[in-house]
């Protein structure tokens, strides 16, 4: 027996609460629906109502699709877990590592594919906190929208790395990185590669770096908090009621078709993503023709890092208790440590304006929830994951 009401229940809750404008979610196990649904508004403070098809800023959720390419690679034998990054990027040669004390050294080790893929590079993001490198990537990294994927990369290459590569998991632009080394080795933009390679036969219609203007209407609103902070908290409203819009320097734009990223920058739709997770899962498209090989599939949902990297954790928010990492995202390897009800080998990975994916091998499952809420930690997303597998009997 399946108690569907207690996923729709939680998400519920959570609109009656005005924590959120809109949620959605789309769960089923072997194709399937288990549960799905869709609550709320476009836009709370107006009242505008959902269009059919609503399109999301996933931000991070982009990382994977990056990475399944990779592993399309390394299927092909274009690219090596092995290689070093320089043998593709030169400029990735004789890399340097800051200490905490803020002094240079030359690396002791060579910076490989197989960091950028499980960010272990050493690279980092501007917002990591307690992080000599950060003032630097605040200074000299070309991240905003004006600058091209190549030139966020090149960059990065003349910064010092936070550590040595393969010593520490530690969240990074090392997707970004990966990215571009994808594009320099098919020749082509990183947004064509994955149009070819994953939203055209996936028939993802909506998915992509740039939202034509004639679908924008569809295109939900961000809210969120002006500063990212790390911790457990309540969506912050207004004096009136209402919610924040999100800070506009964190939102990436709509209208630039030259903004490509590996870490961030794709928009999708639940319904896009919900075949992206299958994808994710099994390695084929709906008719069953095999786009990764099965060993590549295992790869990317088998964790890497040895137990004295586990668990990872982004600003010490302790939700990533029990997970380690493959080569595409998240992977449960101690369900006895997960903050919620914990299954080995669910694996997946979310992105920073709260959409959120889930996939759970040893049940055929596939978990997809999506809203707009950027910098927001109160975990919406964990919760609806979590009422499932309490729903189940």
């Amino acid at each position: 027996m399946y108690h569907s009401e207690r996923v729709f229940d939680r998400a519920q809750a959570y609109i009656d609460a005005k924590d959120y404008s809109a949620i959605e979610w789309h769960i089923e196990q072997g194709g399937k629906v288990l549960s799905e649904g869709r609550l709320g508004l476009a836009d709370v403070n107006t009242g505008a109502p959902l269009p059919d098809n609503p399109i999301y800023r996933i931000f991070s959720m982009t990382k994977p699709l990056v990475s399944a390419v990779g592993v399309m690679l390394l299927d092909e034998g274009k690219l090596r877990l092995s290689d070093a990054v320089a043998m593709h990027l030169p400029k990735f040669a004789d890399m340097q590592v800051m200490d905490s004390q803020g002094n240079v050294a030359p690396a002791n080790n060579t910076l490989l594919v197989e960091h950028l893929f499980t960010h272990r590079s050493g690279l980092s993001y501007q917002w990591q906190p307690g992080n000599p490198v950060a003032p630097l990537y605040l200074e000299k990294a070309k991240f905003s929208d004006q600058y091209n994927l190549a030139e966020l990369v090149d960059s990065l290459a003349e910064l010092p790395l936070f550590a040595e590569p393969g010593t520490v998991w530690h969240y990074s632009y090392s997707t970004d990185v990966l990215a571009h080394l994808i594009s320099v080795i098919e020749g082509k933009p990183i947004a064509q590669v994955l149009k070819e390679r994953i939203f055209e036969p996936l028939d993802m219609v909506d998915t992509g770096y740039f939202v034509p203007e004639e679908k924008r209407d569809r295109l939900l609103p961000v809210f969120g908090d002006d500063v990212l902070t790390p911790g457990v908290s309540k969506p912050v409203s207004s004096d009136g009621g209402k919610l924040h819009y999100g800070a506009p320097q964190m939102i990436y734009p709509a209208d630039n078709p030259g903004f490509e990223r590996g870490g961030l920058g794709l928009f999708s739709t639940l319904n896009d993503y919900v075949k992206a997770a299958r994808f994710l899962l099994i390695g084929m498209d709906a008719s069953k023709n095999r786009m990764i090989s099965k060993s590549g599939v295992a790869a990317l949902w088998t964790n890497r890092l040895p137990e004295t990297q586990l668990p990872i954790s982004i600003r010490n928010l302790p939700k990533y208790m029990g997970y380690g990492y493959g080569l595409g995202g998240r992977v449960m390897v101690n369900p006895d440590q997960a903050m919620f009800y914990g299954v080995k080998g669910e694996c997946g990975w979310e992105g920073a304006a709260t959409t959120y994916f889930w996939l759970d091998p040893q049940n055929d499952i596939t978990g997809v929830v999506m809203t707009q809420y950027l910098g927001q930690k109160f975990p919406v997303c964990d919760d609806i994951r979590h009422a499932f597998y309490q729903a189940l009997e």
